[in-house]
């Protein structure tokens, strides 16, 4: 059986990667493994971002079809704007830093964090949603077999339903779950999809319809720690497209042996706010509840482990 389609009867629940900031480099392919050592990211750059790795800051390298014949580049910066779990937030902050050669990626990104992420001559707020296409072949062959048509579809229809100006997508290296291609990452929200086909993709684009056939794509959200992933991927079945205006904060309460307590606590537009409690064991969501209220019923969602 392939990794593919090993894929296909896994929960992808609880795959997406909790991070609090993201840097996104722009970047002409072929990209190596690990991408950072590929020939076109500067050995500045790779000193000056050494530091960062690990300590919740995920990079990656990205492409589009302009990529390969300018010699601009582009960074782009997802940061949350908050500690992790304090405060209410539904996306990430984004940023974008225009330069005009790699070599200037270097100073251009240690000026961002200087300067406090502070609005520049080089840097703008970026109001788009990004599309984050996994199509990196040399990591592993699933992304480029499934995920660099599934990419070119995109481009696609996203001209198709004349959303070019909302809509950016790109290719973008490892973002892990590969037996999960073709698999993205939506920003600025960070919500990771796998398995994904035209449909799903559709649906994601319009939020419109019937949604279950983009829940069964859903991996998770980079915001939430894992286990809490499962939980809020109920909350998104129960609100249907309304949940993507969730404002939310989690945040782990107590591990014990295997056993572990979280909180979750989301606002809606339309809804005042609200908190959940739920009790983990090995990865499987067992109950949650309201605060101060009765457990709500188990769905078989639930019941699935965290990737």
């Amino acid at each position: 059986m392939s990794a593919a389609s090993f894929a296909l009867s896994e929960s992808l629940i609880g795959t997406a990667v909790p991070a609090d900031t993201f840097i996104l480099l722009e970047t002409p392919q072929p990209w190596e493994k690990p991408a950072l050592l590929s020939p076109g990211v500067p050995e500045t750059l790779r000193q000056l971002l050494k530091p960062l790795l690990g300590l919740g800051v995920r990079v990656h390298l990205i492409a589009n079809q302009e990529t390969p014949a300018q010699t601009q580049r582009r960074m782009l910066i997802f940061q949350r704007s908050s500690d992790a779990g304090k405060q209410l937030e539904g996306t990430y902050k984004t940023w974008e830093i225009q330069v005009d050669s790699a070599a200037e990626m270097a100073p251009a990104l240690a000026e961002f964090w200087q300067n406090n992420r502070r609005v520049g001559q080089r840097l703008t707020q970026a109001g788009q949603r990004h599309l984050m296409i996994c199509t990196h072949a040399s990591h592993n062959e699933c992304c480029g077999l499934y995920g660099y048509p599934f990419y070119q579809d995109a481009i696609a229809t996203i001209q198709q339903l004349g959303l070019t100006q909302q809509v950016h997508p790109w290719q973008i290296s490892h973002i892990g779950g590969h037996r999960f291609a073709p698999t993205l990452i939506d920003f600025p929200q960070g919500r990771y999809y796998g398995n994904l086909n035209q449909d799903a993709l559709h649906r994601l684009l319009t939020q419109q319809g019937d949604i279950e056939p983009l829940l069964s794509t859903y991996r998770g959200w980079s915001l939430l720690p894992k286990p809490l992933q499962i939980l809020e991927a109920e909350l998104f079945k129960h609100y249907q497209w309304e949940w993507l205006q969730a404002q939310v904060a989690g945040h782990i309460l107590n591990q014990n042996q295997g056993h572990l307590w979280a909180e979750l606590r989301f606002q809606l537009p339309k809804h005042g706010p609200q908190r959940y409690t739920a009790e983990f064991e090995n990865n499987k969501l067992l109950s949650y509840q309201p605060a101060s209220d009765k457990p709500a019923s188990l769905t078989p969602l639930m019941q699935r482990k965290t990737g």
